[in-house]
């Protein structure tokens, strides 16, 4: 599933395991243990909001200023960490 009409950052970071199984798709997440060669495609997904292409979806679950000032962080780990630069400069 990885082509030029990706809308998303195309992020891949750890986020249900300790190896990044985590990609963003068009601004939404697909577990990359899920990938089916036949299908073609991802078969779990698409259901949350990456946190690089949509942060105020994750930081709008926070319940309060101290979680919500740790998910900024984690944000900007990922960022710094996984994000594609070319990505992240078009869309500051």
């Amino acid at each position: 599933m990885e082509n030029s009409e990706n809308k998303g950052c195309n992020i891949e970071f750890p986020l249900w395991a300790i190896y990044p199984d985590a990609k963003c798709i068009n601004g939404y997440l697909y577990d990359m243990d899920s990938w089916d060669e036949e299908l073609g495609g991802f078969t779990s997904g698409g259901d949350e909001p990456c946190p690089i292409c949509h942060p105020e979806a994750w930081l709008d679950n926070c319940e309060t200023e101290e979680e919500r000032e740790r998910t900024k962080k984690w944000i900007e780990i990922l960022k710094n960490t996984y994000g594609n630069p070319k990505w992240l400069l078009k869309h500051q």
